[in-house]
C-alpha cells in the first residue's frame, strides 16, 4: 500500500488533530512570522523575532528546510574578508574554539574556494508539484500572485478610487468571493474546474479550514512547520497581517488576520489536492511527512564558523577601542564637578558620531545617550484630518495624547476648519481626477498646475517653506489617551523622575539641558521613516523632546521631584532640539522661554553645534562620495540632498550597527567608534537593585536587536527580507508598504540602496554586540527574569559581555569567559 493509501484509509480518529490542537499549531505558525509596520511608521523590525525562542543556526537549518534560503552571505563573502584581512586567522581559531572544532583550520579555508551550494526552493506543496500552468511556472507562482492581489485590494483604503471592498467582510471572505468570480483562474493556474470547486467549499473559514486540514491529513505537529513554510512563500503580506495582529494586540484586542492568510494558502492546497493524480499526492504526503520529520537540530552550515570569526573580527577591534585610555578625555576635568551644557541624545548609531564631535568643540559639554522618545509613550494628533501619529517604540502601546495648540481654542479651530476646508478641496480633484468619465479632459485640463509643483521642487522652494513651518510648530498639549484629560501632576512627576533616572541623571544639573531629538528630511521617499527615529515610531523625535523640556521646566514637577531626592538647581533650564541626520544640522526650539540669563550660553551653543556639525559631515562625506569639498560647499550639497526628489541614498541611516553599550560616557568619551555603536548611558551605582538595567535589557537593547537584524536579513537575504531596487519600487495603499517592478508581494526590510552603494556592502552582517558596565549577578539576574533577553542571549541573537576591570567578558552558556 502506498505512502497516500496508507494516510487516507487509516482511521485518522486518535491521530488527527482536535479543533483546539489545529487552531494552536495554525496560531504557532502564525507566531513565527515578525510583523511589519505601514511605511508612514516604518520602524526597522527584526525578521527573525518569531524564532528567537531557537538557537540562530538551528533557525538557518529551517528556513533551509521550509523555504530553501540561508541566513548567511555567500561562501565568497567570507573569502574575500578572509583575503582582504577582515578575517584574521586569530578570529578564525577563536570561532572554532569557541564552536568546539579541533579540525585543522586549513581545512576550513580550503572550503572556502570549493564550488557553491545552491539552495534549492523545496517543493512540498503540490502546487510546486502539479504541471506549469499555460503562462509558464508552477501553479504556485500564479496562486502567490493571485492571493497577492487580493490582500492588495483588501488592504488597500485609501490609494484604491474603485473600491470593492465591504468593511463588514474579513479577508478570507474577500477572497473566495474573488476566485468563485475570476474567469480566468483556471488559466492562471493550470489547474482545470479550480473555480468551479471553490464555489462549493464552506463559507465559514473555520469549517473549510478543518476540513482542508483533514483531507489533507496534516497533523498538529506537521501543520505548524507546513503553515509555517506556506507563510515563507508569500513573506510581504503574512508580515503585513501579523503587523496588524501585533497591533491589535498592544490595543487589547484580538485579530487573527494573519491566521486567515494561512487558512487562504491552506485551502488552496486543498483545491491542488483535490485535481492532483494519486502519484502527485504521494510525492507529496512524502515530502510533507520529511519536512515534518526533519530536525533543525542537524549541525549547523559550516559557514557559521566564518561568520562567527567575521564577528569576532569587530568585537576585537571594538575591546581595543573601549580600553584604550590614551582615546579619552576630551574635557573630563571640565565636567568633573558641574558641567556648562547637558545634551542628551538618542541612542542612535547616527548620534554617537555627533556627541564626539561636540564634546571635542565643547569641553564643557555633558553628552548623555537615551531612548530618542524620552520616556513619553505618545500619540501626535495634529491640526487637520490627520490620524494621530504613534511616536513611541513598536513594542509599547501609547499611554498620552499630545495634542497640537497655538495657545487658545479660537485660533485652534480656525486652523482646524481650514486644514479641513483644504482638504476636502483636495478630496474633489482627485476624485475627479480618478473619475470614470474623466479619462482624458482632466489630464489636459490640469497637468500646467503640476508645473508650478515642478519648479518648487526643483528651486527648493517646498524644503524652505517646510524649515519655516518648524519654526512655527505649535505647543504640544499633554493628556491622557483616554478621557482627554490634562495630566495629573503626579503622572508628570513619573514621567519626568523615569526619564532622568533612565539616562543616570539625577544630579548635578547644568544650567542648560538640551533634549535632542532626531529626524530625516528627505523627498520621493517611501521609506522616509525609516531614516527617523524608531524610538518615535518612524517619526522624527522634536516633539517628544519639547515634551520632555516642558516637563522638566514645570515648576510644580520640581517641586515634587525634590521630594523624591532629586533636586533641579532653579538656574537650571531645559530646551528642545532636534539634529537632522542628513545635514548634520540641529536646531533648537522653544529658546524663548528660556531666562535672558541664558542667552550667552545658548548662542555659545548653537555655534558649538555648527562647529560638530562641520566636523560630523566631513566624517562622512567619504561614505557619500563627497569628499574634496571645504565645509561650506560640502554643508550645501548635504543639504540639497533633503529636497533632491531623484536622490536614491539620501544619507545612510542605521548602516553598519554593530553594538550597542550601557555604561557612563566617560567609559567611551574621546573615543571613535566610527558611528557603528549605540551608546545608552548607564551608571551601576544608581541602579542597586537592578531594576533600571532591567529596564534597558527589555527595552533600548531589544530594539537595538531588532534594528541590527534588520539590516542583517536586507543584506543577507535581500531576496525575502530586502526590498529590492528603490528605483523599482511603487508604493501600495497609500502606506503599507512597496513593491517591487511587476511583482504584486510587499518587498518588506530595507530597499538594496540603503546597504549598498552600487559597489560595496555599506552593511557589515554581524550580530549586536551588547557591553554592559554592571556587576555579573546583577545581569544574570535580569536575564532569568525576563523571557525575551534570555532568548536572544541564549540562542546566540545578541553577543552579551560585561566591562571589568581586566577587560571584556563574553556570557555563554550560563558562564563568564574572558575576550
Amino acid at each position: 500500500m502506498t505512502d497516500l493509501a496508507q494516510c487516507l484509509t487509516a482511521d485518522h480518529s486518535t491521530d488527527r488533530a482536535s479543533d483546539d490542537d489545529w487552531q494552536a499549531s495554525l496560531s504557532k505558525a502564525c507566531a513565527l512570522v515578525a510583523p511589519v509596520w505601514p511605511l508612514d511608521q516604518w520602524i526597522a523590525v527584526n525578521p527573525f523575532w518569531g524564532l528567537r525562542e531557537q538557537p540562530a543556526p538551528r533557525v538557518d537549518n529551517l528556513l533551509r528546510q521550509r523555504r530553501g534560503i540561508t541566513m548567511l552571505m555567500p561562501q565568497a563573502f567570507y573569502r574575500e574578508a578572509w583575503e582582504g584581512g577582515r578575517i584574521s586567522r586569530d578570529d578564525l581559531l577563536a570561532s572554532l574554539q569557541e564552536a568546539g572544532i579541533s579540525d585543522d583550520p586549513d581545512l576550513f579555508c580550503d572550503r572556502l574556494y570549493r564550488p557553491e551550494r545552491v539552495e534549492n526552493q523545496p517543493g512540498y506543496s503540490l502546487l510546486d508539484i502539479l504541471p506549469a500552468a499555460v503562462e509558464g511556472g508552477r501553479p504556485m507562482v500564479a496562486v502567490i500572485d493571485q492571493i497577492a492581489r487580493i490582500c492588495g485590494a483588501f488592504f488597500d483604503t485609501r490609494q484604491a478610487r474603485w473600491s470593492t471592498r465591504c468593511d463588514e467582510v474579513s479577508l478570507f471572505d474577500f477572497w473566495l468571493e474573488a476566485v468563485s468570480t475570476d474567469v480566468s483562474l483556471d488559466h492562471r493556474t493550470g489547474i482545470r474546474g479550480v473555480r468551479r470547486w471553490f464555489k462549493t467549499l464552506p463559507a465559514d473559514r473555520m469549517e473549510a479550514t478543518r476540513q482542508a486540514i483533514r483531507t489533507l491529513a496534516i497533523d498538529a505537529d506537521a501543520l505548524e512547520a507546513f503553515g509555517h513554510g506556506l507563510l515563507m512563500r508569500i513573506p510581504g503580506w503574512a508580515a503585513w497581517c501579523s503587523g496588524i495582529d501585533w497591533r491589535a494586540g498592544l490595543r487589547g484586542e484580538s485579530s487573527g488576520v494573519c491566521e486567515q492568510l494561512l487558512s487562504i494558502l491552506l485551502v488552496w492546497e486543498w483545491a491542488a489536492f483535490h485535481h492532483a493524480n494519486p502519484e502527485q499526492k504521494n510525492v507529496a504526503v512524502n515530502r510533507r511527512r520529511a519536512l515534518a520529520q526533519a530536525s533543525p537540530k542537524a549541525g549547523p552550515n559550516w559557514l557559521w564558523v566564518w561568520q562567527r570569526a567575521f564577528e569576532i573580527g569587530y568585537q576585537r577591534s571594538l575591546w581595543q577601542v573601549v580600553g584604550d585610555d590614551e582615546g579619552s578625555g576630551h574635557g573630563d576635568s571640565a565636567i568633573s564637578e558641574r558641567p556648562d551644557v547637558q545634551a542628551v541624545f538618542c541612542i542612535d548609531v547616527r548620534s554617537e558620531i555627533m556627541r564626539r564631535h561636540l564634546e571635542e568643540v565643547h569641553p564643557g559639554i555633558q553628552t548623555i545617550g537615551f531612548a530618542g522618545f524620552f520616556g513619553l509613550p505618545i500619540v501626535h494628533l495634529k491640526h487637520g484630518p490627520y490620524r494621530p501619529m504613534e511616536k513611541l517604540p513598536g513594542l509599547l502601546a501609547p499611554a498620552f495624547r499630545a495634542i497640537d495648540t497655538h495657545g487658545s481654542n479660537d485660533s485652534d479651530a480656525a486652523l482646524n476648519r481650514a486644514l479641513d476646508q483644504r482638504e476636502m478641496t483636495r478630496e474633489s480633484v482627485r476624485k475627479a481626477k480618478y473619475g470614470s468619465l474623466s479619462t482624458f479632459t482632466l489630464v489636459e485640463t490640469t497637468g500646467l498646475a503640476w508645473a508650478w509643483k515642478l519648479v518648487k521642487d526643483s528651486l527648493n522652494l517646498a524644503a524652505r517653506k517646510k524649515k519655516a513651518d518648524n519654526q512655527r510648530m505649535a505647543t504640544g498639549r499633554l493628556v491622557y489617551l483616554h478621557g482627554g484629560y490634562p495630566l495629573f501632576e503626579t503622572t508628570k512627576v513619573q514621567l519626568v523622575a523615569g526619564f532622568l533616572r533612565g539616562m543616570a541623571l539625577t544630579n548635578n544639573f547644568a544650567p542648560l539641558l538640551v533634549f535632542t531629538g532626531h529626524g530625516t528630511h528627505t523627498e520621493n521617499n517611501p521609506h522616509h521613516a525609516g531614516l527617523a527615529c524608531g524610538a518615535c515610531g518612524g517619526q522624527n523625535g522634536g516633539m517628544n523632546a519639547r515634551l520632555a523640556a516642558q516637563l522638566f521646566n514645570d515648576p510644580q514637577v520640581r517641586v515634587a521631584l525634590a521630594e523624591e531626592g532629586i533636586s533641579i538647581p532653579g538656574d537650571s533650564w531645559a530646551v528642545a532640539a532636534e539634529h537632522c541626520t542628513v545635514t548634520d544640522e540641529v536646531t533648537l526650539f522653544d529658546c524663548d522661554s528660556l531666562p535672558g540669563s541664558h542667552g550667552p550660553a545658548l548662542a555659545d551653543l548653537e555655534r558649538r553645534f555648527a562647529e560638530a556639525g562641520n566636523l560630523t559631515r566631513r566624517e562622512r562625506a567619504t561614505a557619500l562620495k563627497l569628499n574634496g569639498f571645504n565645509d561650506k560647499k560640502l554643508h550645501q550639497m548635504v543639504r540639497s540632498r533633503t529636497s533632491d526628489w531623484t536622490e536614491v541614498r539620501p544619507e545612510w541611516g542605521l548602516a553598519n550597527n554593530a553594538a550597542i553599550i550601557f555604561a557612563k560616557r566617560a567609559r567611551t568619551r574621546g573615543k571613535n567608534l566610527g558611528g557603528r555603536v549605540f551608546l545608552h548611558d548607564y551608571d551601576p551605582e544608581q541602579d542597586g537593585n537592578g531594576d533600571i538595567l532591567a529596564a534597558l535589557l527589555s527595552a533600548p537593547m531589544i530594539v537595538a536587536n531588532w534594528i541590527n537584524m534588520q539590516y542583517f536579513g536586507s543584506v543577507t537575504m535581500l531576496d525575502v527580507h530586502g526590498a529590492g531596487n528603490k528605483l523599482l519600487h511603487s508604493v501600495v495603499g497609500g502606506n503599507i508598504g512597496v513593491i517591487e517592478g511587476n511583482g504584486t508581494d510587499l518587498r518588506i526590510g530595507l530597499p538594496l540602496q540603503s546597504v549598498h552603494d552600487g559597489t560595496y556592502w555599506r552593511h557589515e552582517p554581524v550580530r549586536l554586540t551588547v557591553l554592559i558596565d554592571a556587576p555579573a549577578d546583577r545581569i544574570e539576574t535580569v536575564i532569568r527574569q525576563n523571557p525575551d533577553v534570555e532568548a536572544l542571549v541564549a540562542n546566540q541573537w545578541v553577543w552579551l559581555c560585561r566591562l571589568t576591570a581586566e577587560g571584556v567578558e563574553l556570557y555563554s552558556n550560563g558562564s563568564w569567559q574572558a575576550c
